[in-house]
């Protein structure tokens, strides 16, 4: 994980008009200090070890609403569960692995997509799916 800084979270939090609570900003600052794309659960089951009185629904109904302010980014790669994402990273894609489930960050030249004008979007979301280098090596090896 990568340390943040909880000075400018707090910030980002007031700015969204969200009252900046020490639940809400410990789940953002896990969000933007991991590259792992948890799901809300992991989310939950990763920082209730250091704050015991977190509860599973604060954290589905914070992600919610830092989804809405437009903080954190879902990720619906997968049928079975959301994932999250930070949003002020640079404007990326993902990759799901269909043998480990592993989700990558890949860097695209997002600068290409374009809506027509009538179109408002706030929310762009480009994924691919099939199998990772490390997985297909695995898969290689295994049937020589």
């Amino acid at each position: 994980m990568i340390k943040t800084d909880r000075n400018r979270l707090h910030y980002r939090l007031s700015e969204a008009d969200i009252r900046p609570s020490m639940q809400r900003l410990a789940i953002l600052e896990y969000i933007n200090s991991c590259y792992c794309h948890p799901t809300a659960d992991e989310v939950y089951s990763e920082l209730v070890k250091e704050h015991p009185t977190l509860s599973r629904t604060t954290v589905f109904s914070s992600l919610k609403l830092l989804s809405e302010k437009g903080l954190v980014n879902n990720i619906d790669i997968s049928s079975d569960s959301t994932r999250y994402d930070a949003a002020d990273r640079q404007p990326h894609g993902h990759f799901m692995c269909k043998e480990c489930r592993r989700i990558f960050d890949i860097t695209l030249d997002m600068s290409s997509l374009r809506l027509p004008d009538e179109y408002v979007c706030n929310n762009v979301n480009v994924f691919f799916k099939g199998i990772c280098p490390e997985c297909n090596q695995n898969i290689s090896t295994t049937t020589k």
